[in-house]
């Protein structure tokens, strides 16, 4: 009995053993199979054969152009009449001589809840027949202010000035009282300013984008003396009123210009007016090229 005891733990010892060198050859296979792995990823990589980029970067390879374009839009004539009403709501922004500066083409994109809300406001007077009234209720304008924009600004109602007149607000009575600078000439001057064509518009889900091309022109002129300056009769268009490249010199009339121009070479600017309860309101106008 004491013969088979022995035997039994020696056994034990046996299988014990066996086991741990099984245990350790797996430890060590598993071991080279990984190191194997590493050293297949590292050749891959530095190979080539893999590569990796970074979400970042695959997100800033979306060109934007290209998102938009795999949105659903339509195209709508230039003279249908959602296009020119819209865009005739903010003309007073696209004409030179109409302000104290140029708004929309004095940034390279401007956005509706950054603009000035004197100049929103003057916009929304540019639609109203003013009488000999000195006053104007407060509410009209704030109508004639929230069917342009709607609710992509905050209105306010306090004082404010255009290029001839201040608008001082009266909240007893809620009007606002005129003070008119008699002095003041409200006279266009025809020998400068832009002229500009609609040239596309695109209707999407959520909004309406209107494409243009704009041109600055001014009458050509010549010193003849010490600081004095004869017009030459010509007509000088450019990009842009405050760069030197001219697009070319004209003698025909500005009429003429304009339907003789190669409208490709203008500087191109897209309005977009955004989608809220059923009504299109201006919300953003940018330079594209």
């Amino acid at each position: 009995m004491i013969f088979l005891k022995n035997n039994d733990k020696d056994n034990k010892k046996e299988t014990q053993k066996q086991d741990k060198n099984i245990f350790k050859d797996r430890v060590v296979n598993n071991i080279l199979l990984i190191v194997v792995l590493f050293l297949l990823i590292y050749i891959l990589f530095v190979t080539d054969v893999i590569k990796v980029t970074p979400k970042s970067s695959i997100n800033s390879n979306i060109n934007q152009e290209e998102l938009e374009e795999a949105e659903e839009k339509n195209e709508l004539e230039v003279t249908d009449n959602i296009v020119t009403s819209l865009y005739k709501s903010v003309e007073l922004g696209r004409s030179y001589k109409a302000l104290r500066h140029y708004y929309f083409y004095s940034y390279d994109k401007l956005f509706v809840k950054y603009m000035d809300e004197a100049f929103i406001k003057e916009m929304a007077l540019s639609r109203l027949t003013l009488t000999d009234s000195n006053s104007i209720d407060a509410n009209i304008l704030e109508s004639q202010y929230k069917n342009i924009v709607g609710n992509n600004t905050t209105y306010k109602n306090r004082t404010f000035q255009t290029q001839c007149s201040t608008f001082r607000y009266d909240s007893s009575l809620n009007v606002y009282n005129i003070n008119t600078n008699s002095s003041c000439s409200t006279t266009k001057d025809e020998n400068y300013d832009y002229f500009d064509k609609i040239i596309s518009a695109y209707k999407y889900s959520d909004r309406i984008e209107i494409i243009t091309r704009v041109g600055y022109y001014e009458e050509e002129k010549e010193l003849v003396s010490d600081g004095v300056y004869q017009s030459t009769g010509k007509i000088v268009v450019k990009k842009d009123m405050d760069t030197d490249q001219v697009i070319g010199t004209f003698t025909e009339s500005l009429d003429q210009v304009k339907k003789i121009i190669d409208y490709s070479k203008l500087s191109k600017y897209k309005y977009t007016f955004r989608l809220d309860n059923n009504k299109y309101y201006f919300y953003s106008v940018e330079l594209m090229e």
